[in-house]
């Protein structure tokens, strides 16, 4: 069996593909190739919302998108980092020495959602949006687009059913 979408579903998440991969046709192709693979892949007839999105995170984790769980500020600053490279911006973490973000001392007085806060309005001035998404569970997962691009992405989650906001505003 295979996930069948309407075709503004499918349209939806085609864009949405090409929004998080910022312009980088060759990763957008493969990782739309890749969700489609997923989709036929899949036991279900129908997804939902939700189950789109667990598809997603696992098309484009670590390349387009970050996954981490609650207590992870490590793997974020490493995740948001390597995102951020693609766009030549550098997120200032707020430590002293700003090639310093493995500091036990800094990683324990801060957390996943501060350091969402934190990128996201350092993104905003560089022209960027940090996204987040409803994981229902502990763990912060979410992508990054341009700020032009806001308005599209709502609509765009609007049309999936998704659970979607900017990242200055952690589930």
């Amino acid at each position: 069996m295979a996930i069948e979408l309407e075709d503004d579903a499918q349209d939806a998440i085609i864009r949405l593909i090409g929004l998080i991969n910022l312009g980088d046709t060759a990763q957008t192709e493969r990782q739309q190739a890749l969700f489609e693979e997923a989709l036929e892949d899949d036991e279900h007839d129908a997804a939902d919302g939700e189950e789109l999105l667990w598809i997603l995170k696992d098309v484009i984790d670590w390349e387009s998108g970050f996954y981490v769980e609650w207590k992870d500020a490590e793997s974020l600053i490493g995740s948001l980092n390597q995102l951020c490279e693609r766009i030549d911006v550098e997120i200032d973490w707020g430590t002293e020495d700003t090639e310093d973000t493995e500091d036990e001392d800094f990683l324990e007085g801060t957390s996943v959602p501060e350091l969402m806060e934190l990128a996201f309005n350092q993104l905003r001035v560089a022209g960027y949006t940090l996204w987040n998404w409803d994981t229902g569970g502990d763990a912060f997962a979410g992508w990054i687009t341009r700020s032009e691009d806001d308005e599209e992405v709502i609509e765009i989650a609007e049309i999936l059913s998704l659970d979607l906001r900017p990242a200055d505003q952690p589930y």
